[in-house]
């Protein structure tokens, strides 16, 4: 009985000292978005993406990554961009035309900028751009 209370006790100080989640709001802004949701590039033309984070609490990490329907295929990301420990981020991505679209279903390539903030005790915030690329 007494083993029972010392591990009841252990667990109790252990789960006490976790630090509750913290209830942040993150402003995710893309601020050149394609117009229409189209963006058109020539074979080797680059467009650079900005995207604005700002915060109330200060983050872990912010970070922009690509998420792609046909990787690979007519269009080429340069990674990814990230910040550590602030309250705003300031990200960028480029996309590079690699080849025509036209062989790809609606002669267009589907992608998304994808933007996650990660706070300390776990909570993430995130937000989805979607848009094609048509490449000529």
């Amino acid at each position: 009985m007494r083993r029972l209370a010392v591990v009841l006790l252990i667990l109790a100080t252990i789960f006490g000292m976790a630090t509750p989640a913290v209830a942040a709001e993150a402003t995710i802004t893309l601020e050149n978005p394609p117009p229409g949701g189209v963006l058109e590039l020539a074979v080797g033309e680059s467009h650079t993406f900005d995207i604005t984070v700002s915060s109330d609490e200060t983050f872990v990490v912010a970070i922009a990554l690509t998420d792609q329907f046909f990787p690979g295929r007519g269009v080429f990301f340069a990674g990814s961009d990230r910040e550590t420990m602030s309250t705003s981020a300031d990200l960028q991505l480029t996309i590079t035309g690699k080849q025509a679209t036209d062989f790809l279903p609606e002669g267009v390539a589907p992608v998304a900028i994808v933007v996650g903030v990660r706070y300390k005790g776990g909570v993430v915030v995130s937000e989805r751009f979607d848009f094609v690329v048509d490449v000529t």
